[in-house]
């Protein structure tokens, strides 16, 4: 049987707990790649935090998931064969135009 005093939140199965012992910080996430991102982000010694599991154990995180930011900031080439043209702004056109004149009353 879970403890639903370390886990009260049905669907936040990873539980972590760090800080000192009067006042500790406590956080759940949903899963492990959110509990990474919080320890990567705030910079936690996993030697100071205390992670549990509600099933026990950690599980596997081999999913393929999105790229980090890290890796999508590469430059993009200037000749990228992209499908969509961009558009030709018109305010700065030289082309010649003939307009009518608008009559004076």
């Amino acid at each position: 049987m879970i403890s639903t005093e370390l886990f009260p939140y049905d669907k936040f199965g990873f539980r972590l707990e760090f800080g000192d012992g009067k006042n500790p910080t406590i956080c759940w996430f949903e899963c492990q790649e959110h509990l990474d991102k919080y320890l990567e982000r705030y910079k936690l010694d996993t030697k100071k935090t205390k992670i549990d599991y509600r099933d026990g154990k950690p599980i596997d995180t081999s999913k393929k998931h999105k790229r980090s930011v890290e890796q999508k900031s590469q430059p993009k080439s200037d000749g990228s064969k992209s499908p969509v043209r961009k558009r030709k702004s018109s305010v700065d056109s030289t082309r010649n135009t003939t307009r009518t004149p608008k009559s004076k009353k």
